[in-house]
């Protein structure tokens, strides 16, 4: 089984994808919580940095 390398979605493929240039809500959605999560992240990775003992 050969792996298909993912492409950005530029033209119309029949709405298989989910997440594409048609449909801007979930893509802002899934950029907010991409966001948020990475924010997450670097908040929770600076406050255990340095410990507090």
């Amino acid at each position: 089984m050969v792996a298909k390398r993912w492409e950005p979605v530029a033209k119309d493929s029949g709405g298989n994808d989910v997440i594409s240039s048609d449909n801007p809500m979930l893509v802002l959605v899934s950029g907010i919580l991409l966001l948020g999560g990475i924010g997450l992240f670097i908040s929770w990775g600076l406050t255990h940095a340095y410990p507090a003992t």
